[in-house]
């Protein structure tokens, strides 16, 4: 694509200026060419500058979604080495799911600027709206059906270091899958398994992040904040997915290697009302007690006045007192 083979092009020489007849000569395309397909990339976010007898100079790639851009960030083995990047989705889970029934490979990460019907657990509605991120991985891991369960787990865990890595900035998760920072949440994140759940081939996970827009986009009732609203400035949306996607192939290899409890500590090191009073809904029934933590299985684990009682993600929900 001559848009992509241009930007190679500026990149491989940052900081410097690159004549649109060295560029046209080249990429075997005339100047009108190149200018045109500049314009474009200037569209796309692009922070390209051209000087009359010096040529073109790339200052800034844009912080919006851009397949190039993503790619050039990654430093993963596996992980979005495939990736579908759409404006538009009903739901990116979806769409995941019926690539990986066409048969999609391990890693391939489906992307969309803005979701129409997102998901979260439970069923419920996830706001989607433009400057967020909304991806999905599509995993075929060397995993038990128990051990594929942990992968949300496994992906909060990496959303958190990911985001601390980036911005110095401590989330706390919420048991299973939500993400918090000072009682509000910001991520989420949702497993989905292709076929029976019986002999897990394949999974989806979802990872949604309120990021690059303001907190009152959002309904008022989600009780919920963005990065944008944290650090008062936008982020670079590639370089977040990339480095998502590196902690998460971390993660993923060590519980291929059998280290879950190594993933437990971290969790519990994050978790959100870690040893207090806390209720459980299931169904119409409330149970109170202190929250100890998670099983060896990442199932939650609560201290009653019956004594300790053991909860999967799929049953109940998690509330303060």
């Amino acid at each position: 694509m001559l848009r992509q083979d241009i930007l190679q092009l500026l990149a491989a020489c940052p900081g410097n200026y690159i004549s649109g007849e060295i560029m046209s000569q080249q990429l075997n395309v005339t100047r009108a060419a190149v200018w045109k397909q500049i314009q474009v990339l200037k569209k796309e976010g692009f922070e390209i500058v051209g000087q009359t007898k010096k040529g073109y100079c790339l200052l800034q790639t844009p912080f919006s979604l851009n397949e190039w851009v993503l790619k050039r960030a990654l430093t993963t083995t596996s992980l979005g080495h495939r990736i579908n990047l759409e404006d538009e989705l009903e739901s990116t889970n979806v769409r995941a799911k019926e690539l990986a029934r066409q048969g999609s490979i391990h890693g391939q990460v489906v992307l969309a600027r803005r979701q129409k019907s997102g998901r979260g657990r439970l069923q419920r509605l996830w706001e989607s709206p433009r400057g967020g991120l909304w991806l999905s991985v599509v995993l075929q891991p060397n995993l038990s059906l128990a051990d594929a369960s942990k992968l949300t787990l496994a992906a909060s865990v990496a959303v958190v270091d990911a985001v601390e890595e980036l911005f110095s900035l401590r989330l706390g998760i919420k048991w299973p899958n939500d993400l918090m920072f000072n009682g509000l949440k910001i991520a989420g994140i949702l497993g989905e398994v292709v076929g029976e759940w019986n002999a897990v081939q394949t999974l989806i996970l979802g990872i949604g992040i309120n990021a690059n827009f303001p907190r009152k986009q959002l309904s008022p009732l989600l009780n919920a904040t963005t990065l944008l609203e944290i650090l008062k400035v936008d982020v670079d949306l590639n370089i977040l997915a990339a480095t998502i996607l590196k902690h998460l192939e971390k993660q993923v290899i060590s519980l291929e290697g059998k280290a879950f409890e190594e993933l437990r500590v971290c969790w519990l090191e994050r978790a959100v009302s870690l040893g207090e009073e806390v209720r459980i809904l299931r169904g119409e029934q409330v149970i109170q007690g202190v929250f100890k933590g998670i099983t060896i299985d990442g199932a939650l684990l609560l201290e009653t006045e019956d004594g300790e009682k053991s909860f999967s993600a799929g049953e109940v929900q998690l509330r303060p007192t």
